[in-house]
């Protein structure tokens, strides 16, 4: 019995690893920073960033005018949507519709027309 214990243990360790294997692989690092920006004229986004500070310096660099709103993600998919009012919702999921989705539901808490206006990836 303790051999199928620890058999069953060692599976379990060995498909964690390589599940984060399987993620460094995609964009070569262990966690690939992106992130995501507006700003009162405009907006920008970041992916594949060995650090946070990475990809926020990537989208301060890209964002016409200053950007008012960066948020950061890791190994995921982030989006930021807006709404005329200046309501705005942000969100990360491991899939781009759903971060779209639940950013402009968290929009709409505040505000109507929401937009999703900026998203990446970083997986």
């Amino acid at each position: 019995m303790k051999t199928k214990y620890k058999m069953l243990v060692i599976s379990t360790l060995m498909t964690a690893t390589l599940t984060n294997i399987s993620h460094a692989g995609s964009s070569g690092y262990e966690r690939c920073w992106g992130a995501v920006a507006i700003g009162p004229n405009g907006h920008a986004w970041s992916h594949s960033y060995s650090s946070e500070n990475g990809a926020i310096n990537s989208v301060r660099n890209n964002c016409n005018g200053p950007c008012s709103t960066i948020k950061t993600f890791y190994n995921t998919c982030g989006s930021i949507a807006s709404a005329p009012n200046g309501a705005w919702g942000w969100a990360w999921n491991g899939n781009m519709e759903a971060a779209k989705s639940e950013a402009m539901s968290y929009c709409m808490d505040n505000g109507q027309n929401c937009t999703p206006r900026v998203w990446a990836c970083s997986n």
